[in-house]
């Protein structure tokens, strides 16, 4: 099974209404500037532990760094 992008994970957050459209735009933005294992601990934090943007950013830098 091929690996999934960073893009089909966030999609697959949204069907499943994890996290909202404009947080999951929040994050497809984001990934520009930042780590493929950054961005997974941001979804993962923002999914399953329902934290906002910010404070899910706060704890992945400090967690994997940018």
């Amino acid at each position: 099974m091929p690996a999934r992008s960073v893009a089909e994970l966030v999609g697959n957050a949204v069907r499943l209404r994890q996290v909202t459209k404009a947080q999951a735009n929040a994050l497809l933005r984001h990934r520009k500037h930042h780590s493929e294992g950054h961005m997974l601990h941001m979804l993962q934090l923002m999914a399953i532990k329902h934290l906002s943007f910010k404070e899910a950013h706060e704890r992945a830098m400090t967690a994997v760094g940018k």
